[in-house]
């Protein structure tokens, strides 16, 4: 039972290594308060999103100071609107006084978003 036990707690914590959906009430609360913000807009049911997700959730990790959020546009449908969604994953970089300053739609290898996290001192 133990065993059992230890190795239900393992693949629980393998599949939380990704980003976890916030409210996009609560994101937008954070976007121009004078740091650069990321929002991700992907959907839990989306593997493109699932690995995207595991990415920033790596790299916050690195930096957990950083202000990076994920929104669940396939269940907050007025977010996906209000963000301007068209496909999903998309990740939308806001500066310090809440200003859309880059987007980028589809996922992002690892490299790429390291270059896109420093392009913006995320």
């Amino acid at each position: 039972m133990i065993k059992f036990l230890s190795l239900l707690a393992l693949c629980g914590s393998l599949f939380a290594a990704e980003l976890q959906p916030r409210p996009y009430a609560l994101v937008k609360q954070e976007i121009g308060k004078g740091q650069v913000v990321m929002v991700e807009a992907g959907s839990t049911r989306c593997s493109s999103c699932k690995e995207m997700g595991e990415l920033l959730y790596r790299e916050m990790e690195i930096n957990p100071k950083r202000k990076i959020f994920f929104v669940n546009v396939g269940e907050e449908r007025d977010a996906a609107r209000e963000m301007k969604i068209q496909m999903i994953p998309t990740q939308i970089i806001y500066d310090g006084s809440g200003k859309e300053i880059d987007r980028h739609i589809g996922g992002l290898t690892t490299d790429a978003l390291k270059q896109l996290l420093a392009k913006h001192k995320i």
